[in-house]
Order: C-alpha cells, then sequence, then structure tokens
C-alpha cells in the first residue's frame, strides 16, 4: 500500500506503512521510525548512532536519513533544537512498530504460531487442570505451588518445557546457560530452578497417568507398532542392569515401551527397568494400549518371538506380526507352502503352516523369497489372519523400521528422548541375586539328585565286585573291578559339581538391596518428546502439502528451524524475514519453497496475518 503524504492527526492509530527500498530494508526503517517516534527532534547523525546501538549497523547518509524523516513529515527544523513544551511530534498519538531486529530460531516461532491456531496446548492444559483438582479432594493431600496455578501459567511452562529441544536444551540446566528466546516465544523466560520445581509439583500429582489420553489422535488405525528404546543411566549406587542397545554395554539405565500408529503418531508410553525383558511386560502393556485405542494388531520385532507369546496373545484375542529367527527353519522347505504373490522383482511369496505338523504352535507364516539373497520368513497368529491379507504382512512389518527405528534416532536428535530426568530411586530385592540364586538352586537340585544317584550306582557295583571275590571269579572280577572304579570318579564328579554350585551359593551370601529409577519424571519428559514429534509430523504433512518437493524434517530443522532472522508488527500483519546468510544455492531455492508454503497455510498472530520473506544479512 503506498504511503500518504498527508499530515495525519495525533488521534490516528496506524503505523506508517514500510517499504523495503533499495538501500534500507523494512526492518531497518522499522528502527529508524521507532528511534524517531520516541524522539522527533532528534538529530539524523544522534539517530544513526542510536539504531547502530542495537547491533543493525545502517550504511546510508544523512541527508537519505533527512528524505525519509521529510516523508514521514518526522523532520526538524534547521538549527539546534527547540525546548519548548508545545512543540510535539506529528506521529507522536501513533502507535509504536514493535521491531525485533534479531530473533533466533524463526521457524520455531512460526510452528508455535501454528500450534496456537491448531490449540495443540489446550487438551494439556486442560488435562492438568482435571489432575489438579482430582490431587486437591485426595485425603492427606499437600499443598504447594501447581495447585494455585492459573491456566496462563500452565500454559507456558508446559510451552517452555516443549519448546526446550527444538531450542537447543536437552538437560532443565540448560535454560541457565544456553541463549533463548524464550521470552518473544512465550511472552517470558523461565530458569531451571522454575522450570525443575515444576516438574516435581506434576510428579507428586501424578500427571502423566492424566496426560497419557492427550497423546491419541482423534482416528486411531488397526495396526500399532511397538518396541523398546533402552536409556543409558549413570550412578554410583547399585542399580538393576540390562543391556543397552545404543551403547552395547550392561548397565543401568531405563526401558521405554513405545507404540505408535501406522501414520508414526506417538500413542503410549510405559517404562521398565532395563532387566526385564519385554516378553515378560509386553502382553499386559498392549492390552492397555487395545483398551485404550481400540486397536488389536500389533507389530513386535522379534524379541517376543516364540511359540508361548503367540499362544498369549491369542487368549486375549490380539493380533501379532512377526518374524522367525533365521536357526529356526531351513528355508521354504520347512513349511508346506503355497505360492500367493510375485511380487515386480521376481520376489516369491508363499504361505502356510510348518512341513511337519506342531499342533501346540498356532503360528501361520508367510514366506518371502527373493531372486537373490536369504529367506525372510514372518508370522501371525490367527487374529491377524482374519483381518490382514497374507500379502500384506512383509509390507506392514517392513514399515516398522520407518515408524519406530528411525523415528527413536529422530527423537533422539530433536526431541531429548536419550535425556535422563529425575534422579529418585527405589531400593527393593536385588532381581540379579535372586537370579542368580534360583538358577543355583535349579543347579544344587539336580546335583543333589546326580550325586545321590551315583552313591547308589557305587554301591550296587561294590555288591557285585564282593559277590565275585566269594565265588573266586576271574575276568569278570577284574570287569566289575574296572566299573567300580569308573562309577567311584563318576561320584567323585557330582559330589565336586556340587560343591562348587554350594560354594557359589554360599559366595551370593544374604539377600541384598538394589535400586530402580523412578520414571514418574522420565515419563513425563517422553510424553513432551512425543508430543513434540506428533506435532513436528501433523506440520510437515500440512507444509509438504502446500508444494511438490520432497524433503525430511531434519533438513527443514537444519535450514528453518535453527535459522535466525527477524520481526515486525504492524497494525494490519506481522512480518517475518528469514535470514539466509551461509545457504547454498539448492537450500535457497529450497527455503523459498518452504516460506511460499509458509504463506500459504494462512498463519496468523492475534488475528493478524502472517507473512514470511527472505532476507540475507550484509556482511
Amino acid at each position: 500500500m503506498p504511503f500518504a503524504l498527508s499530515k495525519r492527526t495525533l488521534t490516528e492509530g496506524s503505523s506508517p506503512p514500510f517499504e523495503a527500498g533499495r538501500k534500507l530494508g523494512v526492518v531497518e526503517m522499522a528502527l529508524v521510525w521507532k528511534v524517531l517516534h520516541e524522539d522527533a527532534q532528534c538529530p539524523s547523525r544522534v539517530v544513526l548512532a542510536k539504531v547502530a546501538q542495537s547491533h543493525l549497523p545502517i550504511a546510508v547518509s544523512v541527508r537519505h536519513l533527512n528524505r525519509l524523516r521529510a516523508k514521514w513529515k518526522l523532520n526538524r527544523r534547521k538549527g539546534r533544537p527547540r525546548q519548548s513544551a508545545l512543540s510535539c511530534p506529528v506521529w507522536a498519538g501513533t502507535a509504536l512498530v514493535p521491531v525485533t531486529p534479531h530473533l533466533s530460531c524463526v521457524g520455531v516461532h512460526l510452528f508455535a504460531h501454528w500450534l496456537d491456531q491448531q490449540e495443540g496446548f489446550v487438551p494439556v492444559v486442560a488435562c492438568l487442570q482435571q489432575a489438579i483438582e482430582a490431587y486437591k479432594h485426595t485425603p492427606l493431600a499437600d499443598d504447594f505451588a501447581l495447585l494455585h496455578h492459573r491456566q496462563q501459567t500452565l500454559l507456558r511452562r508446559v510451552q517452555a518445557l516443549f519448546f526446550a529441544p527444538l531450542l537447543g536444551i536437552e538437560t532443565l540446566t540448560g535454560f541457565d546457560t544456553h541463549e533463548h528466546p524464550l521470552q518473544t516465544l512465550i511472552g517470558r523466560g523461565y530458569h531451571s530452578s522454575t522450570l525443575s520445581q515444576f516438574l516435581g509439583q506434576l510428579e507428586r500429582i501424578d500427571a502423566a497417568e492424566a496426560l497419557m489420553p492427550t497423546l491419541l489422535p482423534d482416528t486411531v488405525g488397526q495396526i500399532t507398532y511397538v518396541d523398546g528404546h533402552l536409556i543409558a543411566y549413570w550412578s554410583r549406587l547399585s542399580m538393576h542392569k540390562g543391556k543397552i542397545t545404543m551403547l552395547g554395554r550392561i548397565m543401568a539405565g531405563s526401558q521405554a515401551i513405545i507404540a505408535h500408529s501406522e501414520t508414526g503418531h506417538g500413542l503410549f508410553v510405559e517404562y521398565h527397568p532395563p532387566d526385564i525383558h519385554l516378553s515378560h511386560i509386553i502382553v499386559d502393556y498392549c492390552q492397555k494400549v487395545s483398551t485404550a485405542t481400540g486397536s488389536s494388531l500389533f507389530v513386535i520385532d522379534r524379541a517376543v518371538n516364540s511359540v508361548a507369546m503367540a499362544c498369549a496373545f491369542d487368549q486375549q484375542g490380539l493380533g501379532l506380526l512377526c518374524m522367525l529367527d533365521d536357526n529356526e527353519h531351513q528355508g521354504r522347505q520347512s513349511f508346506e507352502a503355497t505360492l500367493v504373490d510375485t511380487l515386480e522383482d521376481g520376489t516369491k511369496v508363499y504361505s502356510g503352516p510348518w512341513q511337519m505338523p506342531r499342533p501346540e504352535d498356532p503360528r501361520h507364516f508367510v514366506i518371502v523369497e527373493p531372486a537373490e539373497g536369504k529367506t525372510l520368513v514372518y508370522w501371525g497368529t490367527s487374529k491377524l489372519q482374519e483381518v490382514l491379507e497374507t500379502t500384506e504382512w512383509p509390507r506392514v512389518y517392513r514399515e516398522r523400521s520407518e515408524r519406530q527405528e528411525n523415528g527413536f534416532k529422530r527423537m533422539i536428535d530433536h526431541g531429548a528422548l536419550n535425556t535422563n530426568y529425575g534422579r529418585k530411586k527405589i531400593v527393593g530385592p536385588d532381581r540379579h541375586q535372586e537370579r542368580a540364586r534360583e538358577k543355583l538352586d535349579q543347579s544344587l537340585e539336580v546335583a543333589q539328585k546326580r550325586v545321590t544317584k551315583k552313591v547308589e550306582a557305587v554301591k550296587a557295583r561294590q555288591t557285585k565286585v564282593t559277590e565275585s571275590e566269594s565265588r573266586g571269579h576271574g575276568k569278570r572280577l577284574e570287569q566289575r573291578r574296572r566299573a567300580l572304579a569308573l562309577g567311584e570318579k563318576e561320584r567323585q564328579d557330582a559330589e565336586d559339581t556340587q560343591a562348587k554350585l554350594s560354594e557359589r551359593a554360599s559366595v551370593l551370601g544374604v539377600p541384598r538391596e538394589r535400586a530402580d529409577r523412578d520414571f514418574r519424571k522420565q515419563t513425563i519428559m517422553t510424553l513432551r518428546t512425543l508430543w513434540l514429534e506428533n506435532a513436528l509430523t501433523s506440520f510437515m504433512a500440512v507444509l509438504l502439502g502446500t508444494f511438490n518437493l520432497k524433503v525430511s524434517l531434519d533438513c527443514i530443522l537444519r535450514i528453518f528451524f535453527e535459522r535466525s532472522g527477524a520481526r515486525l508488527k504492524t497494525d494490519s500483519q506481522v512480518i517475518y524475514w528469514v535470514n539466509t546468510t551461509g545457504l547454498s544455492v539448492s537450500y535457497q531455492r529450497l527455503l523459498t519453497e518452504v516460506v511460499d508454503g509458509l504463506n500459504a497455510m494462512d498463519l496468523r498472530d492475534e488475528g493478524k496475518p502472517i507473512r514470511v520473506r527472505l532476507k540475507e544479512l550484509s556482511p
């Protein structure tokens, strides 16, 4: 809109429409306007000096600045400034234009605006308020600050925790040391002490259980992917240990069991100690997920591959798709296979039961035999066979890698999934010692039976030797003496084995104790990570729908979310500039497509349309 040269009255509340020129951009003009608005009689050289103090120097002459002042009717008379109280700037009654010349993480700000339009935090705050009210009515409830927080306070603190990974803050102490734009993002800043207290109070009201339903989308598909992710934990206290897959070490930690929908949407999370095998908890976990989502088909990796697991899922009325270990079959000849499909690359898909009938095994198998490479065998329960075509089993199982394994990597990179929260421990019986003692007790029982058997055998052979001696046997006596000597050796070996096992049992000593982590804070923050991943996935789906390019979330985070820029708010619109300094030509083209897509999404800030533009900073 062209700028009107007519003199405005003091009652007007609008700001002048800025347009980028050849020498000055919109941000620079807005800064000059801001300085002149505060003091219209300020000399032009002083105006340039004040703008330079904002760390945004502008390379224009005083003469050019005077032209702008004349255009805006903010020029002053020649000579020294007068001190008359009657003189006032023509634009003194107009609205001040808020300008943020240095804005970090521009993409995060635009992502936050999109979340506000989608009311993404409304259900979270509502569930928190319900959990607070429920806690207030519990017997002997304590009184602490969270119980008196206003809705706006809850919203801002939840947002601070939510956006932290996108701002490069993984631990809460990072709020004390990192330069972050929380002030411009949510309206105020926080330090770790405040957010640590907030997280601790969420733990006291058991917020994780109350917030779990907020993960569920409006519609959930019929297939759910489940996998475990182990997170290492370092402590001087004796704790239960498990194999931390990402590090390849046996150490303390925590095991997150996470469920995703077939679209990659996080649905459910539950934590367990790392020494508990997935097969011991997976049936109850899937039952909880099925109750919460209505989904009854589950895809899990080979950690649950067993006949017992298939029978357990059948008893619960749940479907399970898994993969058979390579050492359990000899290829297609191990099955009574029937050809069901031939793929374009020549891969043949067969279906059928075992070649040799196994009445105790209820599983049905799908064999994929590629033209080159090893044969892969998938198995499913009767429920899965009823609902899903056998030709779809390999495709559905292969999608598990993208949905979960790659999803875990993304959440580690930009969701702080591997960060530990909370130091509380729960001390209990040493399960490692109990398992070792149980195993030794079983071995001792077997060893005792073996010793008893060998002792009886020696007595019997001794009786035969005595009999041969009394009858004057020659060759038979020699044979029986050799058998007796062998029996004595076997008895001695059995007694030695029993003695070693008894010594190992005595080394175990009295029952000991080991600690487990208190997973309440960790579960809350993992919920945060899943919210973030779900929101980013939805945002990417909307953004990619505005243009035809294929681009990954990681690329968008690098070239857009992490870049700095500027922001200008007028009475009619909000303008964001994204710096392109350092981007190659190809990435500048991609960022241009992203900016065009954002402008097509009709983002708004307090009802004002948001416009996004690219800007290259001067060296």
